[in-house]
């Protein structure tokens, strides 16, 4: 699934950023095994190869540091869609690259960086700090993909799609591979998570399903 391999910097980053990209990436080692509440400093500053005394330095608190990592996810998963789309030839290819710069394996993948993403998700529900930069990132990548999608419903001749619940399926999708990898991994066989997103939304923006049929005096179910 997606990687944590990070771009190229054009100029030599100072001591300071140095020293927080360590700690962030130390971080991000015992998030993706132990969870946020049991990240302590001291683990912290073992996986980065740092003191004690310099993640206090750096960072005010561990959840200023789980914040800096959400921007980094951010950051990491454009720039891997950025490389993949660059062969694209249209709509179409811009949308493999999107969900596959979230789902395919290859030599950048990093199982850690996707339990980091699920530990993040987890936390978006308690921590309104958490929830509003995951929000944001979140949201950005909704209306890439329904910018990506709109333009594919052109090429279709402006078929039916709402392309902003498409979108929103596609997301809730790759969301849900991350969760079934990490939690039930045998029925979430390597490899299967790109092929299947990317079948799932090629049928979303083919077909139109009815609505379900009602009997008379029956509420319609509740769905999210």
């Amino acid at each position: 699934m997606f990687s944590f391999h990070q771009p190229c910097a054009m100029a030599r980053p100072s001591n300071r950023e140095a020293r927080r990209k360590q700690i962030v990436g130390g971080f991000q080692k015992v998030l993706a095994v132990n969870g946020f509440e049991k990240a302590t400093t001291a683990s912290i500053a073992e996986a980065a190869g740092l003191t004690t005394g310099l993640i206090h330095y750096h960072f005010a608190s561990k959840l200023e540091i789980l914040l800096e990592l959400v921007t980094t996810i951010g950051t990491v998963l454009e720039a891997r869609y950025q490389r993949m789309k660059e062969e694209s030839e249209g709509p179409l290819d811009q949308l493999a690259a999107f969900i596959d710069s979230r789902l395919a394996l290859g030599r950048d993948a990093s199982p850690d960086l996707v339990a980091c993403w699920v530990a993040i998700g987890t936390e978006a529900l308690r921590l309104p700090e958490v929830r509003e930069i995951y929000g944001d990132l979140m949201l950005a990548q909704h209306r890439q993909l329904q910018d990506i999608v709109g333009r594919i419903s052109v090429l279709n001749g402006g078929g039916e799609a709402d392309t902003g619940e498409v979108a929103t399926a596609i997301l809730a999708a790759i969301e849900g591979c991350y969760q079934l990898a990490l939690t039930v991994p045998e029925i979430a066989p390597a490899g299967f998570a790109s092929r299947s997103v990317r079948r799932m939304a090629e049928g979303l923006l083919l077909c139109e399903l009815p609505e379900p049929e009602m009997k008379e005096g029956r509420e319609a179910p509740k769905v999210y």
